[in-house]
């Protein structure tokens, strides 16, 4: 039964940091630095519980998108469009204005999902990084075509010269020689 929910275990943690900041809400202050200030919601984090919940809702109704939606939050979390964390903490670049930057949240979060995720994760990476044989298979034909049309008016001699000398590429030789085979 845990390995049926276990890609979910990340959004898990999320849940809690989303719990933390509405129990610091109820708690009506916050002490920073021996200063207590007044605590209130804004938009990053109504949008970080939205997403979060949507995340969840996924993984039960639309398992199929369930990863989308995990990248769709990532995401968010890493441009500073959503916060799960009472204070806005992150570390990263500053240009200038823009502030490239990711919150210790996703530091933390980014990993979980690849320790849950990791045999999905690596055979989507390797299925898009790996080049297929058919693939191959069609480049290399791709490549005799365009030789044979480059070869179809040189004579048998000619031809026969070609791969007598074998200094031209293989896919090359391979055309010279179905031209050759075609003609006789």
């Amino acid at each position: 039964m845990l390995q049926r929910y276990r890609p979910l275990i990340p959004v898990i943690f999320l849940v809690i940091c989303c719990i933390n900041t509405i129990a610091t809400v109820f708690g009506g202050t916050v002490t920073i630095d021996g200063i207590a200030y007044g605590y209130t919601l804004n938009a990053k984090h109504y949008g970080a519980f939205a997403a979060t919940l949507a995340t969840i809702a996924s993984f039960f109704f639309l398992k199929h998108y369930y990863r989308y939606f995990l990248l769709f939050l990532f995401a968010l979390g890493i441009f500073g469009l959503i916060n799960f964390t009472a204070s806005e903490i992150s570390s990263g670049l500053n240009f200038g204005e823009v502030h490239v930057g990711m919150s210790p949240v996703l530091m933390v979060f980014g990993p979980l999902v690849y320790i849950f995720n990791y045999q999905k994760i690596n055979s989507a990476i390797f299925s898009v990084i790996k080049s297929s044989d058919e693939k191959i298979a069609s480049i290399q034909q791709e490549e005799i075509s365009e030789f044979k049309n480059r070869f179809a008016r040189k004579s048998s001699e000619e031809l026969a010269q070609i791969v007598a000398l074998n200094k031209l590429v293989p896919p090359a030789l391979t055309a010279a020689r179905q031209l050759l085979k075609e003609r006789h």
